[in-house]
């Protein structure tokens, strides 16, 4: 179905053969099949590794909608290469990891900050904390796909079985 939508999308522009795409939150890389335009999806096994296997991206689409339709909200839109705030302290499958997105301070930030409930970084120093695409974060860490489309306000704590989402205090 995804690869459907963006060949229907691709196919309203004018797209050349190796090109990248965006579409949505992921991007898909132009190819071609038996002379007729088909697309690739990053593999999110590695930065800048394609493959024709949609599973993944697949996966990660129903999620951040599933998501989405379980808390009522509207979609936030941010792509795969915004970058968060990543805390120095934060390690992927930190099991007291947190996501929390707050409002943009720029264009190319999406608000997405990465934590460690009490987390030891001094708050005042620059070197405490780290900037990175959402896309290397969610092969490094992949809880974090589904919630990437949540809007400003919202908090998602991985410190139990089932990651928990709430309206952050600060925020909302």
């Amino acid at each position: 179905m995804l690869r459907e939508s963006t060949l229907e999308y691709l196919s309203t522009r004018v797209a050349k053969l190796g090109e990248t795409v965006q579409f949505g939150w992921l991007v898909f890389r132009v190819t071609e099949n038996e002379g007729k335009m088909d697309v690739e999806t990053l593999d999110f096994k590695s930065i800048g590794s394609f493959t024709n296997d949609f599973e993944i991206a697949e996966r990660i689409h129903w999620a951040q909608h599933e998501t989405l339709r379980r808390v009522g909200e509207p979609e936030a839109p941010c792509t795969l290469l915004d970058a968060a705030l990543v805390s120095r302290s934060y390690h992927p499958g930190d099991a007291n990891a947190f996501i929390e997105r707050q409002s943009p301070t720029s264009d190319a930030d999406c608000g997405w900050y990465v934590g460690v409930a009490d987390d030891n970084a001094d708050f005042s120093n620059a070197d405490s904390f780290e900037h990175k695409s959402l896309y290397e974060l969610t092969i490094r860490d992949e809880r974090f796909a589904r919630f990437w489309l949540l809007p400003v306000g919202y908090r998602v704590l991985f410190n139990g079985d089932e990651p928990r989402i709430e309206l952050s205090d600060n925020l909302a």
